[in-house]
């Protein structure tokens, strides 16, 4: 058994000498530890990714449908009529109901996200001339 200070015999002359090391098991057991983190921030990011892309997608699909409310408000009050168009994937059906004083428009739009189809509305009046 050695003293503490007195050098092993595998080093010799040698100066600085430490008989500590990594063995096989450590480096498993880190590397076990560094992949788990590692995958967690892969798929952490992953998540991330798609929700922004979703995010982008209904974002646009609702600048599709308010443009097209826009240019139902700017026809003439009696040309406000049923209709239906594909704008930018976004499916924009539109109907009228005409009531005493005014025409109320409900837009109903369909975009593609990557988990499946989204449907949303909007509801505007035009008020009689």
């Amino acid at each position: 058994m050695r003293m503490p200070g007195q050098r092993s015999p595998r080093c010799g002359a040698a100066l600085i000498c430490s008989d500590f090391g990594v063995g096989l098991s450590e480096l498993l057991v880190a590397l076990v530890i560094f992949s788990t983190a590692l995958l967690g921030i892969v798929g952490t990011a992953a998540r991330v990714g798609g929700i922004v892309n979703s995010s982008h997608v209904r974002l646009r699909a609702g600048a599709v449908a308010q443009q097209q409310i826009e240019e139902l408000l700017t026809q003439p009050y009696d040309a406000v009529q049923n209709g239906a168009v594909v704008r930018d994937n976004v499916q924009l059906q539109w109907t009228v109901k005409e009531t005493a004083r005014a025409k109320q428009v409900v837009l109903a739009y369909r975009y593609e996200l990557p988990g499946g189809t989204r449907s949303d509305t909007l509801t505007v009046a035009v008020l009689g001339s």
